[in-house]
């Protein structure tokens, strides 16, 4: 991609997990949530619960309020994950505190014989650390609590990949100097 492309001509994709635990290797996904947008403008969601086939530990349960439960009749992880790359298409991928999201999403393509996607991806963590610096904490709930930003349900997939989208707008937003921003700006 031209990174002298605006953001305003690049369909992005604001995503989160929710997971068993906190270890790529050995946990798995149980909340897959995304928010498509262009220009500003969400054109696109996609949010489902899947069956992990292991237990969900009792603390992210606890963060998440997803059990067992409410997994146990869900489609299995490698079918949502086919839907999910699928919705995702060749867009830009936006997560915050991307590394833990991908190592979810990296394990789950190697575990099902998938190929690693070739996307692009932005951390609004980072991105947030150049537009707001100073900040006492990069924590999606403090940024979107410092922008003003409604919080919705926290720790559920979907809309914390909308407040993911949000944040980003606002970062973009910061760190334009004339209104118009690329891609080559966020991403370096």
């Amino acid at each position: 991609m031209d990174p002298n492309t605006s953001l305003a001509e690049i369909t992005l994709t604001a995503f989160d997990f929710e997971t068993t635990g906190l270890h790529a290797g050995i946990d798995k996904i149980v909340e897959f949530g995304a928010v498509q947008f262009r220009d500003g403008q969400q054109v696109g969601s996609f949010e489902a619960l899947c069956n992990p086939g292991i237990p969900i530990h009792p603390d992210a349960a606890r963060v998440s309020g997803i059990t067992d439960e409410m997994v146990a009749g869900e489609p299995s992880v490698q079918e949502v994950l086919q839907q999910f790359i699928g919705f995702v298409g060749d867009s830009v991928l936006i997560a915050h505190n991307a590394q833990f999201d991908l190592g979810f999403l990296r394990a789950a393509l190697l575990e099902f014989g998938l190929p690693d996607m070739k996307n692009q991806v932005i951390d609004t963590q980072k991105l947030a650390q150049k537009a707001f610096p100073g900040q006492k904490s990069y924590s999606l709930q403090n940024l979107v609590a410092f922008l003003g930003i409604p919080p919705n349900t926290a720790h559920r997939a979907k809309d914390d990949a909308y407040m993911c989208m949000r944040l980003f707008t606002a970062a973009a937003d910061a760190l334009s100097f004339m209104g118009d921003i690329t891609i080559g700006e966020v991403l370096g």
